[in-house]
């Protein structure tokens, strides 16, 4: 098919968009030729015959002319089939001229490319004149008559059909650039919202960096000198000491977080894509006071990008202060694991063994919402139970073709519907 034919295909789908109107027009022509064929003033011998062709022709549109199929080589039997039932009824029944109102626009409607069409409509206008002057004569007046008639309708169908085709391949253009204009306003649209968000990461950074880096620093600096003051004392308690040394450390921790997340936006405890040790390192960073944490973790962990280091990370260290803060738990666990079958995914449990809360409530805090949330943007998603005495938050997310190991999830490393040690089952 040439490049003009596929040029020309998508206007075919501009007539299909009112090909109701043609269809009801196609059999009413058909209707009516038929009826004139056995109940006019003039039935002839050849009514059976005429019939007959009508009948194959309406029966061959609709399986011939689905707007699904024009794209096929369907419609292009069906012109065939058309052009070659019209002359006939030429050669048998005079009324059959009626029926060129129908063909004319159906030979543009269903050829593949206006070559096509010009040499259809040819055909038709040629066969009809022969039928013609087969069923009249060679009489000087007919021959002239059915020439200018054979040369009118050439010329008017070819004029109208050419022009037709050449609105439609212009509106079809025009369609496309809207459809281009309208992607590029939505790249345009994605690009500013891109800029928007990362002028407000920035913006965010420098507050960070103002505010939080400062306070934490200078919190580190009053708990230092606190300590220096108390060790000036000989009855220093000492228990007093190891807070003021806990807070100093908090501080710093903390101070390199936000000046990682001021640099990179990476938090500092997965840089280099440790997320193993920065959740070992759990326990000792938290300070989860009276809460006796422990943490399981397979041996390997198939690589991860950073964003899922973050995600784990966090969802953690959250689902852990949300422990400290609400639960009133004696003791907690994480673990880490690789779930067996399925595609390949990792899986982050956190239990303790506190009150429990209604999962179900509308007044969920920040804290689970902000977990459901970063896992989503990374394809994983969230599930808490909770009853008195047990706990479980449970983070999945997808993961590239396991590294070394398959499904092992370590040594040591138990299921995660195993009970906490005191919690109730």
């Amino acid at each position: 098919m040439s490049g003009r034919t596929e040029r020309l295909l998508p206007a075919r789908s501009v007539w299909a968009t009112s090909m109701v109107w043609w269809h009801a027009g196609f059999y009413a022509a058909l209707a009516s030729v038929s009826y004139f064929a056995m109940f006019g003033d003039e039935r002839e011998s050849g009514t059976p015959l005429v019939v007959g062709a009508l009948v194959l022709l309406g029966a061959a549109y609709p399986f011939l002319t689905r707007t699904k199929d024009l794209r096929t080589l369907r419609p292009t039997i069906y012109v065939a089939l058309l052009v070659a039932v019209v002359v006939f009824l030429s050669f048998v029944y005079d009324g059959a001229g009626v029926l060129l109102f129908v063909a004319f626009p159906q030979v543009w409607m269903f050829t593949s490319s206006q070559r096509q069409g010009v040499a259809a409509t040819a055909v038709l206008c040629v066969g009809v004149a022969v039928g013609q002057i087969n069923r009249w004569g060679l009489a000087g007046t007919e021959v002239y008559g059915i020439t200018a008639q054979l040369v009118t309708s050439f010329v008017a169908s070819c004029m109208i059909g050419l022009w037709i085709s050449k609105v439609i391949e212009q509106s079809e253009q025009r369609a496309e650039l809207l459809a281009e204009l309208e992607a590029t306003r939505h790249e345009l649209n994605n690009a500013e919202q891109a800029r928007g968000a990362l002028a407000e990461r920035e913006r965010m950074a420098r507050e960070i960096h103002d505010t939080l880096a400062q306070g934490f620093t200078s919190i580190a600096m009053l708990s230092e000198a606190a300590q220096a003051q108390l060790r000036a004392q000989p009855e220093a308690p000492s228990g007093l000491v190891r807070s003021l040394t806990a807070i100093t450390r908090t501080a710093r921790e903390n101070l390199a977080e936000a000046r990682a997340l001021v640099a990179s936006g990476v938090p500092s405890d997965v840089q280099g894509g440790d997320l193993l040790a920065a959740l070992k390192r759990l326990p000792e960073t938290l300070h989860l006071d009276s809460i006796r944490l422990t943490v399981e973790l397979p041996d390997n962990l198939p690589p991860l990008p950073s964003t899922q280091q973050v995600a784990l990370l966090r969802t953690a260290q959250e689902a852990l202060n949300n422990v400290r803060r609400h639960s009133g738990a004696t003791a907690a666990e994480v673990l880490m694991d690789i779930p067996a079958g399925g595609p390949p995914l990792l899986r982050l449990t956190v239990m303790d063994n506190g009150q429990g809360f209604d999962v179900s409530a509308d007044h969920q805090g920040f804290g689970l919402k902000s977990m459901a949330a970063r896992l989503d943007e990374i394809g994983g998603r969230l599930q808490v139970t909770s009853a008195p005495g047990t706990t479980r938050l449970v983070a999945v997310v997808p993961t590239e073709a396991l590294g070394p190991g398959g499904t092992d999830t370590g040594p040591g490393t138990r299921g995660t519907d195993a009970p906490l040690p005191g919690a109730v089952t």
